[in-house]
């Protein structure tokens, strides 16, 4: 064959114009195609991928950075010689040169345990009453729940009675059937309870004069006078009139479902709080 019509031992095209000693022309490939390569999973990720070339280990140019950098780290922890962990006292070959513990769990662990203050559960006194008391939690300012609710109530009044009122007015129908629940619940503790003879009008009017028109508890009269029940209803009081006392309607609302004793208990407990105006009793008729 003369240099005029060589062609290429590939694909047969004329390379009579390339050096004497070529055998390919510029297009085809060195090599002979090695044909379709196999489907393989990467060995850092598992996803399966088809591979570019035969020694192509991972999907990804990101796969391939972190086997490097894997491999990096495996050698650097092979020449670092053996420490021993402050946390559980093991022996580790570090990752790093600046690694202090085996695992980041042990090193919270560890600094956590270091930074621990117990708590202080020392013997203090109430923020509202100064009754000196022992804590259950660190915390605590409040002696007892009754000071803890009583001081929340002083500092949030006016935004609870407005809530209320709010309410009220937003669901008349609802506080109407409330109110017949409860006059409904109190006919029938007038009933059932034993010895409720009943009050009549006669016997009411006649206790009520003697008392000078004026509560049995605090000789007041301010938002008039009502029946109040020495022995409350729901805890098996009889209506009858040796057991009611003429109240204000402060100490009557006050008192609510409670014995004597234990309202004066608790007003003795929240006589620290400061209080509405006293009531001003109104002169008697002569």
């Amino acid at each position: 064959m003369t240099n005029a019509t060589r062609a290429c031992d590939r694909c047969g095209a004329d390379i009579s114009a390339l050096h004497r000693n070529a055998r390919r022309c510029k297009t085809c490939p060195a090599r002979q195609p090695l044909g379709l390569i196999p489907e393989r999973p990467c060995e850092i990720c598992g996803t399966i991928y088809a591979p570019k070339r035969r020694d192509s280990l991972c999907c990804s140019r990101a796969c391939n950075g972190l086997r490097y950098n894997r491999l990096y780290a495996a050698r650097q922890k092979a020449a670092e010689p053996e420490r021993d962990c402050p946390g559980c006292k093991a022996t580790f070959k570090a990752w790093r040169t600046d690694q202090v513990y085996c695992t980041a769990v042990c090193g919270n662990r560890h600094r956590a345990r270091q930074n621990y203050k117990p708590a202080d559960l020392s013997e203090r006194s109430c923020a509202r009453c100064s009754t000196a008391f022992t804590p259950k939690q660190s915390d605590s300012i409040f002696c007892s729940r009754l000071c803890s609710r009583r001081v929340s109530y002083i500092r949030h009044r006016e935004q609870r009675i407005a809530a209320a009122a709010a309410w009220a007015r937003a669901n008349p129908e609802l506080r109407a059937a409330i109110a017949a629940q409860y006059k409904a619940a109190r006919r029938a503790w007038e009933k059932l309870n034993p010895d409720s003879v009943g009050i009549a009008p006669r016997d009411w009017r006649k206790l009520v004069r003697h008392y000078r028109h004026r509560c049995a508890y605090c000789g007041g009269n301010q938002g008039g006078l009502h029946m109040d029940h020495v022995i409350p209803l729901s805890r098996g009081g009889r209506h009858a009139i040796g057991n009611v006392l003429p109240a204000c309607q402060g100490c009557n609302l006050s008192k609510g479902a409670k014995l004597v004793a234990e309202w004066k208990r608790d007003e003795a407990a929240w006589s620290q709080d400061e209080k509405p105006a006293p009531r001003t009793p109104l002169l008697l008729s002569a």
